[in-house]
């Protein structure tokens, strides 16, 4: 077991309170890129928290506190959406060329806030990276991490609006907190999505399993795994992940599908 595998692994025991988002995204970057010196870019957020830190009064206002990790990240460091879109989901990448898609800007925003002591959370808005700081006095505020912009209410009704169509409305779930496991499971599936859309199937179960390490409780996880090794015509690992499933399933209905499946994989087995 490796190093980067250890520390997810680890990750898994952690409360959902307790993961690092920071740690847990340099040791997936690892994963992907084997080999690659996660320390540079540790040191390189390490830089941008003490940046940052030092900009920020002593209790800061949460408009103050967007304000001043928009002009770190954006208008001092020029990070932003684009780049390769793969490359683009691994922070190191991100902090080396400045560009990334915008889930692992959030990443970085996320990471860059927790460690200078913000109170920062991404929501679970559809589409679209947001954050959400609060100050002392119960200010919040809405952040949109690809470039920097404070979204009020009307201009996150257009942002809706505009993916879903103009009978769309805001749901009071989209500003739901999302748990620093769920924001990287969030970051993870849309790396999964863009390797399935380029037809690299053993690229995304990679991407599967790798979230397996810190969410291994996730029972849809272990069917993505099965079901995406059964296309692969491993059966043998098909029926282990699917053997997961059904252990950790608690919708009767979705085991019983995982337990029918699992017995046609072990007949074409036999």
């Amino acid at each position: 077991m490796g190093v980067e595998t250890e520390i997810l692994a680890d990750l898994s025991q952690f409360t959902d309170e307790s993961v690092s988002v920071l740690e847990a995204a340099l040791a997936l970057a690892a994963l992907h890129r084997p080999g690659a010196d996660m320390a540079v870019a540790r040191a390189k957020v390490e830089d941008l928290v003490e940046q940052v830190r030092r900009s920020l009064p002593i209790k800061p206002h949460a408009s103050q506190m967007a304000a001043i990790l928009a002009d770190t990240l954006i208008h001092r460091h020029r990070f932003g959406p684009g780049g390769d879109e793969a490359d683009g989901h691994e922070v190191p990448q991100l902090l080396e060329h400045g560009r990334a898609g915008h889930d692992t800007l959030a990443m970085l925003w996320l990471s860059v806030a927790a460690a200078a002591g913000l109170d920062c959370e991404m929501l679970a808005f559809p589409m679209h990276a947001l954050i959400r700081l609060a100050d002392h006095a119960g200010g919040r505020v809405i952040v949109e991490c690809a470039d920097g912009r404070v979204l009020d209410s009307p201009s996150l009704r257009v942002l809706h609006k505009l993916d879903a169509g103009p009978s769309a409305e805001l749901d009071p779930d989209f500003f739901t907190p999302l748990s620093a496991r769920q924001a990287l499971l969030r970051w993870r599936q849309s790396l999964k999505m863009h390797h399935l859309r380029q037809g690299r199937m053993e690229t995304a179960l990679a991407v599967v399993e790798s979230c397996l390490l810190f969410a291994p409780a996730k029972a849809s996880l272990w069917r993505e795994a099965g079901l995406m090794r059964l296309r692969l015509n491993d059966l043998t690992g098909a029926a282990a992940a699917l053997e997961q499933f059904v252990q950790r399933e608690d919708n009767a209905l979705a085991r019983g599908r995982g337990k029918q499946l699992l017995a046609e994989i072990r007949s074409r087995m036999n």
